[in-house]
């Protein structure tokens, strides 16, 4: 049997869900995949036959035995992740188009005759361009940060539960 190297420590601490975690539990919750595999008895990662230990968190397997399911819980940490990295991703987005639309109402009102023309190219680019930058590139980078808070601090409760219970 093969050893994955594991993640970095620091990359397990900062988000402790997975990405390969993160998708399989998307498909779970979407019933696009069953709830059974093998999965790091630590984190939950998808863990490959072979494997005698964890490639994210870095545990092994004689540490935390492999599991059959990824319990409920750790389903609906994903999902409150990736719930608040889209609720914040899509509000920078709308502001953005309201900042675009206000300009456009604003040149269109102030610009005369022919001019116009700029009020309206502002609506067709200024918009979009407005939106990708707040929702695409402010958004996502707050959605993340803050996705990842949430997602520790529930991680943490829930290892609390599962540690403290004696499982």
């Amino acid at each position: 049997m093969t050893e994955q190297s594991p993640m970095p420590q620091a990359t397990y601490e900062r988000i402790p869900i997975s990405p390969r975690l993160e998708e399989v539990a998307v498909q779970i919750r979407k019933g696009q995949a069953p709830n059974s595999g093998r999965f790091c008895g630590n984190c939950y990662t998808p863990l490959a036959a072979d494997r005698d230990g964890c490639g994210y968190c870095g545990a092994s397997v004689r540490e935390r035995p492999p599991v059959e399911r990824v319990p409920a819980p750790v389903i609906a940490i994903v999902r409150a992740k990736r719930s608040r990295e889209s609720w914040i991703v899509n509000g920078f987005a709308y502001i953005g188009l309201l900042i675009g639309t206000a300009i456009t109402i604003w040149l269109f009102v102030v610009l005369p005759g022919l001019w116009k023309i700029a009020a309206f190219a502002m609506m067709l680019l200024g918009t979009r361009g407005f939106a990708a930058i707040l929702g695409g590139w402010l958004g996502d980078m707050l959605g993340y940060r803050s996705a990842a808070g949430v997602t520790r601090r529930r991680w943490e409760a829930y290892l609390a539960q599962r540690d403290g219970a004696g499982h």
